[in-house]
C-alpha cells in the first residue's frame, strides 16, 4: 500500500505515528515549538528591557563614585583706596627759614674765672653783650660787675666768618688789646685778638 512521503516506512503498522523529525536546523524547532503564552512573552520584554544586550568583548560599565563639590572660597574683603598724595610744593617757592636755627661764625673764650675757661657761641647776625641777668635779650651774659647791662654788640658774618664790636655806651668801656674804641662805632675783630668788656677778658676765636 502506497504511504506519503513522510509517512510510516514499509511494514509499520497502520496508526502508528510518524518517526521523529532529527535535525539541528533550531528553525526547524522553531517551527515546531508552540508559541510563547502572554505571560512568557512579558517576561521575556522586561528582561530585555532591565539587561540591554552588549556587544562582544565590550568592558562592564565601571562605577564612578559621587564627587563631592569644592568648598567655596571666601572673598578677600575690600582693600580701601589709596589717598591722593599731597601736591607737591612749587619749585619756586622757597621753604620758609626755622628762626630756631642760627649758624655759626665764631666763640668769644674767657680765663677769668676758671683755668678750664669756659666760652659763648657767637652766631651770624646780631649778639647782645651785658653783665648776666642785668637786662633782657642777651644773648652772651658776663658774671663780672665791670660789665654794663647792655655793655657791647657784636655783629656777625659766617662762612666766612667775619666778626665787628660796636660799644652803644658802656660805663666802664669796651677795649681791643689796651687801647678803647670809640661809642657807637663798629669795629673789625680779627682771630685771637684779645677784648675787654670792663674789666672782663676775653679772646676771640673766629671760624
Amino acid at each position: 500500500m502506497w504511504q506519503p512521503p513522510g509517512g510510516p516506512g514499509p511494514g509499520a503498522p497502520l496508526g502508528a505515528a510518524p518517526a521523529p523529525v532529527h535535525s539541528k536546523d533550531p528553525s526547524a524547532y522553531a517551527a515546531t515549538a508552540p508559541p510563547p503564552t502572554n505571560e512568557e512573552f512579558d517576561r521575556q520584554q522586561a528582561a530585555a528591557q532591565l539587561s540591554p544586550p552588549q556587544a562582544y568583548g565590550a568592558p562592564p560599565p565601571v562605577y564612578a563614585p559621587p564627587v563631592a563639590p569644592p568648598p567655596p572660597v571666601a572673598a578677600p574683603p575690600p582693600q580701601p583706596l589709596p589717598s591722593a598724595p599731597p601736591p607737591a610744593a612749587s619749585a619756586s617757592v622757597a621753604p620758609a627759614a626755622d628762626p630756631s636755627l642760627r649758624v655759626l661764625a665764631g666763640f668769644l673764650v674767657s680765663y677769668e674765672s676758671t683755668e678750664l675757661g669756659v666760652f659763648w657761641p657767637i652766631y651770624q647776625g646780631q649778639n647782645v653783650v651785658g653783665r648776666k641777668g642785668a637786662a633782657p635779650g642777651l644773648d652772651i651774659e658776663i658774671d663780672n660787675p665791670t660789665t654794663s647791662s647792655r655793655h657791647a654788640v657784636i655783629h656777625a658774618a659766617a662762612r666766612p666768618g667775619r666778626l665787628r664790636v660796636e660799644d652803644p655806651g658802656s660805663t666802664n668801656g669796651t677795649f681791643l688789646g689796651e687801647h678803647m674804641i670809640e661809642k657807637n662805632k663798629p669795629h673789625e675783630l680779627r682771630d685771637g685778638e684779645s677784648v675787654r668788656f670792663g674789666g672782663f677778658n676775653v679772646i676771640v676765636k673766629i671760624i
